[in-house]
């Protein structure tokens, strides 16, 4: 709990000066001496009693709770009201903020004239993802000689979801056929071979003649042309194993990984026209069946963001899920480790039914490696082979989501590839993200 007033270090030694300059007065009587102990100690008096004001009647609300995602800045507005008739000195305030680097946040507010209001900017950058609950804000003011300060908690109740940061991943292959081609020539957004058409755009100086529109060009009076469904797909489901035991210690941990990993994934399906699945284990089992992307995209955002480790297998929530699932589905696993012999079974039962399974997964020690050398000197060796149906790639801390996740299913293999740590377009350059 706070302390309601107490004496700064100069307070003390101001009281116990005035004190002590009246015993000399009063054994030595001497006038000089008399002068200095009242000074001193009317000093005092007036600034206890100016501390005691220096927060009476302030007004402090919190400004619209934010969202974020992790590496990025949110803002934590307040707005101070001072309704009093003289002008208010700085004062400063301490709050709890789990999710920040610094914990607990500190802030100076400026002098408040009277009778006035101000808002207040408080940019903090965010580096853990979750749904936060926000509760007591600490004031402190004091007197102007700084001899004594004042403390009061304020109950700002609120809450803030940090979701995970996103990684592009544009040239994502969802179909087997599927090969990567150059953009020359081609809409910028019909990226891919499929020949869905989506509609007419205006055209650019990168858009070759032949996508032209020539009968919207003469109705709207400017060249346009032709867009084509980038990888058109009928379904996609994410599984996303966070069994506690097998999860990494520090905050760039294995777990984290494959969040961000599940969140681009779900960010770049939301712009396609498929349906989207998504299953995880952990402290509690999460199913979300097959409905479409963009409605579904929000939903897993939010699971991703509140996440935690538990106990709950994921080869336990195939059962339900499966059967959901049509036939031409491709499948991301994302798991923690490549030795489960009941996830490996599941996953051989959905590509006995005709999906398209990637499975990836990312060892605790190489992560625990990463985290206490802040590189990835020698990665982990390759999973045992134990069946020929799925080969399971292997990520580490220095491996790009963009290249990992794009890789065509027929050149799976299950050596570690290379690539450097792609930063997620959301973050800002961050040890800890």
């Amino acid at each position: 709990m706070a302390r309601f007033i107490w004496p700064t270090t100069r307070g003390w030694v101001l009281a116990l000066s005035g004190i002590a300059w009246l015993l000399v007065a009063m054994v030595n009587h001497t006038l000089i001496a008399l002068l200095i102990a009242w000074t001193a100690i009317g000093l005092t008096i007036a600034s206890l009693i100016s501390a005691l004001l220096s927060l009476h009647g302030f007004r402090v609300k919190r400004g619209p709770a934010d969202q974020a995602t992790a590496g990025q800045m949110i803002n934590l507005a307040l707005t101070i009201e001072n309704p009093k008739w003289r002008r208010r000195q700085a004062i400063a305030l301490e709050e709890k903020l789990p999710f920040a680097l610094e914990n607990p946040h500190r802030a100076l507010i400026p002098p408040i004239s009277r009778r006035s209001s101000q808002s207040f900017d408080r940019p903090i950058l965010a580096i853990r993802r979750g749904d936060f609950k926000l509760n007591a804000i600490t004031l402190r003011g004091g007197d102007p000689a700084g001899l004594f300060y004042r403390e009061t908690t304020v109950q700002l109740p609120a809450s803030v979801i940090i979701y995970p940061p996103i990684e592009p991943v544009p040239d994502l292959l969802l179909h087997q056929h599927e090969a990567t081609q150059a953009t020359t020539g081609d809409p910028i957004s019909a990226a891919g071979t499929s020949q869905d058409f989506f509609g007419v755009r205006e055209y650019n100086h990168a858009d070759g003649m032949r996508y032209i529109h020539w009968r919207s060009s003469a109705k709207f009076g400017k060249f346009m042309v032709k867009e084509f469904e980038r990888n058109a797909v009928m379904s996609v489901a994410v599984l996303l194993d966070a069994h506690e035991q097998q999860v990494s210690d520090g905050s760039w941990s294995n777990l984290e990984y494959l969040v961000r990993a599940a969140a681009s994934l779900s960010y770049h399906c939301s712009g396609l026209y498929c349906s989207f699945a998504f299953a995880a284990g952990g402290a509690l089992p999460t199913v979300f069946m097959p409905k479409p992307a963009s409605q579904a995209h929000p939903q897993v955002m939010y699971a991703l963001a509140t996440l935690t480790p538990g106990n709950v297998r994921l080869h336990t929530l195939f059962e339900d899920l499966g059967r959901a699932l049509p036939g031409n589905t491709v499948v991301f696993c994302l798991s923690l480790s490549a030795d489960s012999l009941h996830l490996r079974k599941a996953l051989e039962t959905l590509v006995e039914q005709g999906m398209d399974v990637r499975w990836y997964y990312a060892g605790k020690k190489a992560f625990a490696q990463a985290q206490s050398a802040r590189r990835a000197d020698a990665a982990p060796s390759p999973p045992r082979q134990t069946s020929a149906i799925l080969t399971p790639i292997q990520l580490t801390p220095d491996m790009s989501l963009a290249q990992a996740l794009t890789i065509s299913p027929g050149f799976r293999r299950p050596t570690t590839l290379p690539g450097a740590l792609a930063r997620p377009v959301s973050t800002v350059a961050h040890p800890h993200v």
